[in-house]
Formats: structure tokens, C-alpha cells, sequence
């Protein structure tokens, strides 16, 4: 049955029931669940671990409640009861759902609604807010202690602790942001730019210097880096790195010419077959490290190579192009640049060319690295100014520089304050910092170190920690900014937001609506965007579990950065188009860039930026279940798993996770020989009842990918025997065809991806009820009560009136009594 209806019917017959509840609800329920539930869920029969003979028909309490909402949402989905047992009729069905939905609510209305409530920022909302506040791309986050995740989710309330381990890192990274934002009196200008072309870039001993390049090989030896000469951080910051390279194999050249090529290791007797057994085409990026090191290193003779800092990895196409990315540099680094792409897979660069010694492979050329920086748009910093500006016109960075320190008072403390903690401060809180600015000079220190002294103590507030920690209900517009910010944009309300909480109109239903709008035009909300999909789909953690590289060659960092690009920018794609929530399910395009393209078999995509790409109707890169994010992040890094595929689909898709296995139950683990698929083996493992019973809601959810491998290529058969052969190259032999189809828990049978996508779009209304669920996970900081149902059931009904739009959505979420008080 659809939500829709029985919303209808619970706000028409809610009244008619309050009165006599008690002693109407076990007769309504009773004879429907004597006749139809009783079979596998009594005394005799206790499937799922679920008796219903026994479930209290008083819903007083919230445990009491979920378990009637988990029996009525497995009805709702047609999972009970199963197909081959009796059913009841439409009518039938409608009076026990009505009867048990009215229940709830009955019961959650009388019961206090559950608050937002104070909560820490996550380390990603902190940074953000660092960046946003002070304008300084410096971690605040360095070394801290992971956020803990619970259910996906590392933004929850009751896993964001305050310990004294984090404080205590916290304040070490508060003081050095400081000391770094805030600019003693005779320091100069650090900005400045360095440009080095070939002839000035410092180079180990084995990159070669040919024409106006530097050919470079994939290695970790200091021998193989190019690096900026005479340049040394001035001043820890943010630093704008370019580099001008390109990358290509040469073995293709060698092999035109006729030339033949061994390993350079005469003691390892390795022949040509060393090269070949990774061999990627030319075609593809390889990726570049940017690594910092101490200038004083740099270029020096050591017995033992340091593997220096990484900056970033950047993608290196086959043509030249300019790269450029923005990196945190301490005071006193330089940076270089070392192609890593050939690590993973053990090639090795040098060889003997018709006996001569010289690189043989993937190689990276460099004509041109560029350094700017620190990025400060002003000097002093714009934060300095604004703590000493006497008043909003006094930004003149020579004449603050030039006060007295008797002169120097920190006039603009009480708005620094108001946007640091997201709210007004009173004068006695103002007067605090001061103090600690006034104890700074009065035991001898210059202002600008008095005046890091409460930038730090600022950082490490927990009014600067928490978020709305002065919550004050449904008139606190202050904290409606902070809870509309976060959720939007991982990060503090900005000066528009502000000044609506300040006025009170936020508060208008009309102005917050059009906030929201504003709020997911603005280039920001890619955080959300980013934040959102790594904890809903779980992108945060692909990669986690790399692939094995024998048996997945083609696997590497730029497809890897693809992989999860894909899923964020499908995202990006429904939310700025105000697209329908459907075309996470069946789009009848997808967002590819070349190289995902290239690793889908789809030709004509050409360039690295994101775009949709139409397909058509048949084919299995439409929607969710054809991203390798998905797949990949599924699999163990050499087999798939139906079993992990399928709670996927029911955990982040349906919003009904299935109950984790005994304890008792062994893994299963995979027949590497290929002479038994993973069907078969899941066959034999549910001939026990007690496995069955979930195992039939699994599995055929996870069949219906299994023509995608774990790195989500496309496959008609599984792998077989791996040989390996005297050049040492390795073969495999053809296996078992895939089977694609199943049936579903509610009797529905589908063929392939293709059929389980259009199952899944059956179940539409569902999907709009987990994606509602997620984000209402996210934008409060606490997983759904059984107290939110109804509303979360509202807002999807709405929306779904609306055309079931991704922004809408979100707007009905922010604009509801929840998110509001």
C-alpha cells in the first residue's frame, strides 16, 4: 500500500480513535495477525528472531513502537507475508495497517519529541569552519582522533565526544593556526612567486635532461625527483603549486623499432615478461606525486632516501598540460614531484637496450613548476585588521601596524566573537577575551602575540566547538542559521544568514525557503554534496580495500578518484537540475569523465571534467547499481559478494537493513578454483531455515550484480584457474556463466541488472523514504525516532506531490518543525 493513503486516512480517523485505542487496537490487529503472521512468527515458529503472539498490543513505549513499524514496513514492501503463504485481501490489509499506523502515532504524539540537541562539529565541518572564519587553509584537524562513525554517519551527536586527547591536539593546532594567521609586527610580506623551467629545476641523478624536459620514471629513489631549486617556504601557509608535464610509455616506441628490452637487475634473471605482465595502455593518466621536504634535504647526498611528505596526487594525461593545486607548506619546505604510478604493480624502470642501461616504461616529463604563496589576500591578515580596526573603515594595514601597543586595543572583538561562536555575545563574554589580551601585554608580550593568545583561546571554546550549544527552541533563529548552515554547507552561516538571524526573518517560512535555494546555488553546498554521499553511499570508504593488482590491472588512482566522482557528480547533477529522486534509480544517462568512460567501454567521452552522457534504456550504467563506487566498495578487492551487494541495496536504498547473522554462522568463503559459484554455495549455506529467512531478502538483490566484477567491469562468465606461465605472465581460464536473475522476498523474479533496476524503481516510494531518512540523519545529527515517522511520512507524501524533486526535498526538510525548533 502507498504512504500516501494511509496518511490520509490516519489524519481523518485519528480523532474517532483516541478515546477507546486501548481496547480497539488488539481486535483489529489479532484476527489479522492470528491468520497471517502466526506461521513463522509464534511460539512454534520464531523466524527473524520475532514472535508476534507476544508483542505487547499497548505501543506505550518507543521499543514497542519500532518493532510494530519494522512489521508493518517489511508488509509494505510485500516481503510479508511470503509469497507462498495465504494473503489477505486489499481491504483486509488496509484496516491492519491503518489500525497499527494509527496506534503509533497515538502513541509518539503523547511522548516528548526528540530535539536536536548540542553537538561537536565533525572534523570536516571544523576545517571547513577554520577556512570559512579565519580564511586559512591550515589544519585544525591534524593528528585528532577519528570521529566515530555510526551507521555510516560521523556527524551523529552521540559519537562526537570531547575527550582530553582532543583537546589537547586541538590546542596545539589552534595555537600554530594563530601564530601563523596572526603576523608579528616586522615580518614582510610572504607572498611571492617562483617560477623554475628546465634549466633551474633541481633533479636526482637519474632524470634525464633532453631539449627543454625532464623525463622522469616511476620510483621511489631520490634519484627519480624533480624539485623546485632555491625555493624554501618563507612562512607556513597555503601554497599554489603548478607543474607543466605530460606522461608516456616508451615501450611503445622501442617496440615499433624492432629493439628488445630486459630488467637491468642481471642478479633477479628477469626477461622481458617483467614489463609486460602490467602492461597498461598508453593512453591512460598515470598519476604524480607532490611531496614536501625540508629545503635542506633537497638535492643532498643520503645513504637512505626519506619518503617525504605528500601533498596530493594529480593525473597526468599523454599530452602536455598545466596542473596546478593548492597545498599546505610548512615554514621551510620545498616540494617535488615524483611519478608513482608503476609502484603498486613492481615495475621496474630501468633496462638494458641492446646493452646499454636506460629507462624503460611509464615515464613522466616535466618542462615547468610554478610556486605561489602563502595565498593571503591581504597583509596583515584580514582577521588582524578586523581585531584592531577602530571601526569598520579603519582597515588600513599600514596604520594599524604603526599603533602603540597602549594604542592597540581589539575594537573588533565583539564581532570577530558574534561569528565565531554563530550567535550574539554578551558584554561580560566579550570582556573575557579581552582579558586575555590585556594579561598578554601586561606580562610582556607584543600585541600580535597577546592577540594569538585569543584567536587560540577562541578555537578551543566550546561555544566555537559545538554547534547551537545555546539552543533556545523554536524562536532561536541563531541557531536555525548554524543547524541550516552545517547541514548545507558543513560549515558557519555566512554574513547574509547572519543578519536574517539577527533580524528575526529567518524565521519566515517564506525567507528560509528562499535561503535554502540560495544556500544549494551556492559553489559550497559541494560539501554537503561530498559529505553527504561519503556517509549515506559510503564513497568515503572506496579505495579502503584496494584491488588486487594481478587480478585487476586496469585498477588505479585516477580511476579510482573517477569512480567516486561518478557517484558525487550524479549528485550534484539532480540537485542543481532539479531533477526527480527517480533518476538516482533509472537516469537514462550517466556522468562520465574519459577515463571512467574508457573503464565502462563507452566510447566518444572525451576530457577530465564530469558530464552526463545519454544511454539508452537497456543499458546497465543507468543509476546507482551500475556505479563502480557501489561495486567496488562491495567487493573484497578480488571476489564480489552477493551477500555484502545485497544489504547495501536494503541499508542505503530501501532503509530496511537486514538483522546481522549469528554469531554462530561461519563465513563463507569463495572457491578459488571457479568450480563452484557463489550461488551455488549460497544454495547449500540457506538450506537451514534459520539462514533462509534472511538470505531470502539478501541475496537476490546482490545476484542481480553479479555481471559486474569487483571493480564493477562488466563480466558474462566468472573467472576460472589462474595459470601462470614460464614468462611469468598469468592467464586465467574462462568459468561458470554468471547468473544475473532471482526472486525477491515479495515473489517478484527479474533477469539481470537491467530487471533488478526496474524491481528497485517498483519500490520507488520506499527509496523516497530511506533518501528522506539519510537526510534527515545528516541535517539533525541523530538517526530518526519512531517520534519522526510521521513527519518524515508527511514530507515524502508532500514531496511526491510536488514531482518528487532532490531540492524540494531538502527544502521540506529544512523547513519543517523539526529541523525548525
Amino acid at each position: 500500500m502507498k504512504g500516501v493513503l494511509f496518511l490520509a486516512m490516519i489524519a481523518l480517523t485519528t480523532e474517532a480513535v483516541v478515546a477507546d485505542s486501548d481496547q480497539t487496537f488488539p481486535s483489529q490487529v489479532d484476527p489479522f495477525v492470528s491468520t497471517y503472521c502466526y506461521q513463522c512468527h509464534d511460539a512454534r515458529e520464531e523466524q527473524g528472531d520475532f514472535r508476534l503472539d507476544i508483542l505487547s498490543r499497548d505501543i506505550g513505549d518507543a521499543a514497542t513502537a519500532i518493532a510494530w513499524q519494522d512489521a508493518i514496513d517489511l508488509i509494505k514492501l510485500g516481503e510479508m507475508p511470503p509469497p507462498d503463504e495465504p494473503q489477505p485481501a486489499s481491504e483486509e490489509l488496509e484496516a491492519f495497517l491503518t489500525a497499527v499506523e494509527v496506534a503509533i502515532q497515538q502513541a509518539t504524539a503523547a511522548s516528548s519529541k526528540p530535539q536536536s540537541g548540542i553537538r561537536r562539529l565533525s572534523q570536516s565541518a571544523l576545517q571547513n569552519t577554520v577556512q570559512d572564519l579565519i580564511g586559512t587553509g591550515l589544519s585544525i584537524t591534524k593528528d585528532l582522533p577519528p570521529d566515530a562513525e555510526i551507521g555510516g554517519f560521523n556527524n551523529l551527536g552521540q559519537g562526537l565526544e570531547l575527550t582530553d586527547t582532543f583537546m589537547s591536539v586541538l590546542q596545539v593546532n589552534a595555537r600554530r593556526i594563530a601564530r601563523n594567521i596572526i603576523a608579528p609586527a616586522d615580518q614582510a610580506d610572504p607572498r611571492m612567486a617562483l617560477i623554475n623551467e628546465v634549466e633551474q629545476l633541481g633533479h636526482g641523478k637519474r632524470v634525464i635532461k633532453q631539449d627543454d624536459e625532464l623525463l622522469v620514471c616511476s620510483s621511489r629513489s631520490e634519484a627519480d625527483r624533480v624539485w623546485l631549486s632555491g625555493f624554501s617556504a618563507p612562512w607556513t601557509g597555503v601554497y599554489r603549486i603548478r607543474i607543466e608535464a605530460c606522461q608516456y610509455d616508451n615501450r611503445d616506441e622501442l617496440d615499433a623499432a624492432g629493439k628488445s628490452y630486459v630488467a637491468a637487475n642481471a642478479k633477479s634473471a628477469l626477461n622481458q615478461g617483467n614489463f609486460e605482465r602490467f602492461r597498461i595502455p598508453a593512453q591512460r593518466p598515470r598519476m604524480v606525486a607532490i611531496k614536501a621536504e625540508s629545503s635542506n634535504v633537497l638535492g643532498a647526498e643520503r645513504r637512505r632516501a626519506t619518503p617525504g611528505r605528500e601533498l596530493t596526487k594529480i593525473a597526468v594525461s599523454d599530452h602536455y598540460d598545466s596542473y596546478e593545486v593548492e597545498c599546505v607548506l610548512e615554514k621551510g619546505e620545498n616540494v617535488f614531484v615524483q611519478a608513482v604510478d608503476c609502484l603498486r604493480t613492481g615495475n621496474t624502470p630501468l633496462a638494458l637496450v641492446d646493452g646499454d642501461e636506460m629507462l624503460v616504461g611509464e615515464i613522466c616529463r616535466v618542462r615547468e613548476m610554478k610556486i605561489e604563496g602563502p595565498l593571503v589576500e591581504s597583509w596583515p591578515s584580514e582577521l588582524q585588521q578586523s581585531l584592531l580596526a577602530r571601526d569598520s573603515s579603519s582597515s588600513n594595514s599600514d596604520s594599524i601596524i604603526g599603533l602603540s601597543l597602549k594604542e592597540k586595543k581589539l575594537d573588533g572583538l565583539h564581532a570577530f566573537l558574534t561569528r565565531a561562536f554563530r550567535r550574539p555575545v554578551e558584554s561580560a563574554l566579550v570582556q573575557r577575551y579581552q582579558s586575555i589580551y590585556d594579561l598578554g601585554i601586561e606580562s610582556g608580550l607584543d600585541s600580535d602575540a597577546a592577540m594569538r593568545n585569543v584567536v587560540e583561546a577562541v578555537l578551543c571554546s566550546p561555544r566555537f566547538l559545538y554547534n547551537s550549544i545555546m539552543h533556545q527552541g523554536a524562536d532561536d533563529a541563531w541557531g536555525l542559521a548554524s543547524r541550516l548552515s552545517y547541514f548545507l554547507w558543513n560549515s558557519m552561516p555566512d554574513d547574509e544568514l547572519l543578519q536574517l538571524a539577527d533580524s528575526g526573518d529567518l524565521l519566515d517560512e517564506n525567507v528560509l525557503e528562499e535561503q535554502v535555494r540560495r544556500m544549494l546555488d551556492d559553489p559550497k553546498s559541494q560539501r554537503f554534496v561530498v559529505d553527504f554521499c561519503g556517509q549515506w553511499l559510503g564513497l568515503r570508504r572506496v579505495g579502503a580495500m584496494l584491488p588486487d593488482p594481478k587480478l585487476y590491472p586496469n585498477y588505479d588512482p585516477v580511476l579510482e578518484q573517477s569512480i567516486r566522482g561518478e557517484t558525487e557528480s550524479l549528485f550534484r547533477e539532480i540537485l542543481a537540475k532539479d531533477l526527480p529522486i527517480t533518476d538516482f534509480l533509472t537516469p537514462d544517462y550517466a556522468m562520465l569523465n574519459d577515463r571512467l568512460a574508457r573503464h565502462y567501454g563507452i566510447e566518444g567521452v572525451v576530457g577530465r571534467n564530469f558530464r552526463p552522457v545519454p544511454l539508452p534504456s537497456d543499458h546497465p550504467r543507468g543509476g546507482l547499481l551500475g556505479h563502480a563506487s557501489m561495486l567496488t566498495l562491495t567487493s573484497n578487492g578480488t571476489r564480489t559478494s552477493p551477500v555484502v551487494r545485497g544489504v547495501w541495496v536494503l541499508e542505503n536504498l530501501l532503509d530496511s537493513p537486514p538483522a546481522p547473522p549469528p554469531p554462530d554462522v561461519e563465513p563463507i568463503e569463495p572457491d578459488v578454483r571457479g568450480a563452484t559459484t557463489i550461488r551455488e554455495m549460497l544454495a547449500k549455506h540457506s538450506e537451514s531455515e534459520t539462514c533462509n529467512t534472511c538470505h531470502r531478502r539478501i541475496d537476490p538483490w546482490g545476484f542481480g550484480l553479479e555481471n559486474f566484477d569487483a571493480i564493477g567491469e562488466w563480466r558474462d562468465h566468472y573467472a576460472g584457474q589462474s595459470n601462470k606461465k614460464k614468462n611469468g605472465k598469468r592467464t586465467a581460464t574462462k568459468g561458470k556463466p554468471v547468473d544475473a536473475s532471482g526472486t525477491l522476498a515479495d515473489g517478484g523474479t527479474f533477469e539481470g541488472v537491467i530487471g533488478l533496476r526496474n524491481a528497485l524503481l517498483s519500490k520507488q516510494d520506499r527509496f523516497a523514504h530511506a533518501l528522506t531518512s539519510k537526510l534527515w540523519t545528516h541535517a539533525l545529527g541523530r538517526p530518526p525516532d519512531i517520534t519522526d515517522r510521521v513527519a518524515i511520512d508527511q514530507i515524502v507524501a508532500k514531496n511526491k506531490v510536488q514531482g518528487s524533486r532532490l531540492a524540494d526535498l531538502i527544502s521540506l526538510i529544512c523547513t519543517s518543525p523539526s529541523f525548525r525548533e
